[in-house]
């Protein structure tokens, strides 16, 4: 992807505050891993499964591997203004990444054969949709120049990409497999809306609380 050379000047809080978010969302990933995926992947039934599907599984977990990796390299100031080319060919592979693997989400969705996997498969799709919309609306913006309008759009795109770790944080919790499918689903829709809501109201933050003369 693309990026101008204008870019404003980080101010002193929002240095500190950069760190400390990747720090919470990385505590927040390695809770996940361990506490969540882990004892879900050691499971028989579910090893089982995972086996029917390789040819799905194994490019839909690459891919959206890759582009959560890539993605907190994609916010460096530092890597963009001295490996510009780098920054681009990773924007690539990042916007590459999220077509394939929530596209596979959505023929994913249709292979759960479980009660309330109708409602399961309708919140995949929405959350695919919203992963392939902004990290679309990413790329466009960035091959237009847009640069301000770029760095706002994949901030987005990850915030969406993160809904895997979001989704799956209150799984944590003993009672919340209880709830169902059903439930499950809700709580993916949610998180999606809330992905994009939250990264617009910071966005927009200034614009909100200051008032104009």
């Amino acid at each position: 992807m693309a990026a101008g050379p204008n870019v404003p000047a980080p101010t002193a809080t929002y240095r500190w505050l950069k760190p400390a978010l990747w720090t919470v969302m990385g505590l927040m990933t390695l809770s996940v891993i361990r506490y969540s995926e882990y004892p879900i992947f050691r499971q028989a039934q579910e090893q089982a499964y995972l086996k029917t599907i390789p040819f799905l599984i194994v490019p839909h977990a690459v891919c959206g591997v890759a582009a959560f990796l890539i993605g907190p390299f994609q916010f460096s100031s530092r890597l963009r203004r001295r490996y510009l080319k780098l920054h681009r060919v990773l924007g690539r592979v990042y916007v590459s990444s999220v077509f394939i693997a929530a596209s596979l989400a959505m023929v994913l969705a249709n292979h759960r054969h479980q009660p309330g996997g109708e409602h399961f498969a309708v919140a995949t799709r929405i959350q695919a949709a919203a992963w392939i919309i902004t990290a679309a609306a990413a790329l466009l913006t960035a091959r237009n120049r847009q640069i301000q309008q770029h760095r706002e759009w994949m901030v987005r795109s990850y915030a969406v990409t993160f809904t895997f770790i979001g989704t799956r944080l209150l799984s944590l919790l003993q009672d919340w497999h209880r709830l169902g499918e059903a439930f499950f689903a809700m709580e993916i829709i949610t998180v999606t809306l809330l992905a994009i809501l939250i990264p617009d109201l910071a966005l927009s933050w200034r614009q909100l609380t200051t008032r104009r003369s």
